[in-house]
């Protein structure tokens, strides 16, 4: 399998301050946690993701979204993984 689709619900998005060339700019922090059910099954691990954005654009998708919202996130390898040694 060269792919991993994972769903995840949005838990929390909060302002943050970022410092950056001596300037001070917002970022927003995102918190979500895995969602039981396809592709992972009934007994879904534990499962959970963070970003912080900085990026005003990009975060305007989360900040208009209602907490619990539901995201797709597709895992791609950049390279081909090389088996174990």
């Amino acid at each position: 399998m060269s792919q991993v689709l994972a769903r995840f619900y949005l838990v929390e998005v909060t302002r943050t301050p970022y410092y950056t060339g001596g300037e001070t700019k917002e970022a927003t922090k995102v918190r979500f946690s895995g969602v039981q059910g396809e592709p992972f099954g009934p007994a879904t691990p534990q499962a959970s993701a963070e970003m912080l954005i900085v990026n005003p654009a990009a975060a305007q998708v989360f900040l208009n979204a209602p907490i619990n919202s539901e995201f797709s996130v597709l895992f791609t390898p950049l390279q081909e993984a090389q088996p174990a040694q």
